[in-house]
């Protein structure tokens, strides 16, 4: 009977290593604030010291003390803001506006406008190359990449890419720009004057890619087919697709690089992968329609906008 006992015992408390996988790393809501209206993304300060929210229908750029979660300023901007990236030691934010092809450069210490550059039509994602010297301007309707020098805030170049460019991220002197209205990203060689070398595989319908922390894999949002893609860069070409939920939007991949997060828009929740078993292994319920992303460069946070409803939503990253 004791043997018997301790076999049941060990039956029901058993977890397979998927089981045990499930439940390495959860999410847990401890914050949730109100900003100006239509927050369309936010973003986190490579120092930690800000996170920037675009609010798109309020015309207002949010910045708010990342540990305190108090609004220090709130910048009133000529149009509707959609997203940034930082240069200057994390003092400055460079802003997209959505109908005004053009891009606005804030001082964040004082909420100051410091530059406004004209770029291509609808312009939407914006991304700060490694060595601080460049900015790069995904063009929504003008198939095309601004390049801008953010020493002298003036565009040197606008780079033909293919029809609806929206994600971006660096590795060395290379950009990785996604082609949302194809199945490729492009590859820019910013040594050759910011010429396209390359495409690369990335399924139907890519919106948003991001670097793993170890620079050797490429992760993006498939929006339609509603999955993310993985491409291996030393191969360059895709090497696992991943189901998640309704129309994946923007992604963020912790820094200790084993689990990336996804806003499943049309699911209303955030999907939580596991990259080793290449799997949604849970997803965190959040406010409708989740569709910004960022994580605190520790690794301890994740903050998520809900524009819909001008909620900003704080979880703990909880690891066992």
């Amino acid at each position: 009977m004791h043997i018997f006992l301790l076999a049941f015992l060990a039956l029901i408390t058993y977890q397979s290593p998927l089981q045990a996988q499930l439940h390495s790393v959860r999410l847990k809501e401890v914050k949730r604030f109100r900003v100006p209206t239509g927050p369309k993304s936010l973003r986190h300060s490579p120092d930690g010291r800000y996170v920037v929210v675009c609010c798109l229908y309020g015309h207002k750029v949010d910045i708010i003390d990342a540990h305190t979660y108090h609004s220090l300023r709130i910048v009133k901007v000529s149009d509707e803001p959609v997203e940034c990236d930082f240069s200057h030691k994390s003092n400055v934010a460079w802003v997209s506006l959505y109908n005004s092809s053009a891009i606005v450069a804030i001082d964040l210490p004082t909420g100051k406008v410091v530059g406004s550059v004209e770029v291509g039509h609808i312009p939407k994602v914006v991304a700060v190359s490694p060595d601080q010297n460049w900015v790069y301007v995904a063009n929504w309707a003008s198939a095309s990449v601004s390049v801008i020098n953010t020493h002298t805030m003036q565009k040197v170049k606008d780079v033909p890419v293919g029809p609806i460019p929206r994600g971006i991220c660096f590795k060395g002197n290379f950009a990785y720009v996604a082609i949302m209205g194809g199945t490729q990203v492009a590859v820019v060689d910013m040594a050759q004057d910011h010429k396209v070398v390359g495409k690369i595989a990335s399924g139907f319908n890519p919106r948003h890619v991001v670097l793993s922390p170890d620079k050797h894999r490429l992760y993006m949002s498939n929006n339609k087919p509603g999955t993310i893609t993985e491409v291996d860069l030393d191969k360059s070409k895709p090497v696992a697709t991943i189901q998640v939920g309704k129309m994946p939007r923007t992604i963020a991949v912790a820094p200790e690089g084993d689990a990336l997060f996804v806003c499943n828009y049309k699911s209303n929740n955030i999907g939580i992968i596991d990259l080793k078993l290449r799997k949604q292994v849970g997803t965190q319920k959040t406010i409708i329609h989740p569709i910004g992303a960022s994580i605190s460069p520790k690794g301890d946070t994740l903050w998520v906008s809900s524009y819909p409803t001008s909620v900003v939503q704080v979880f703990q990253i909880i690891r066992k």
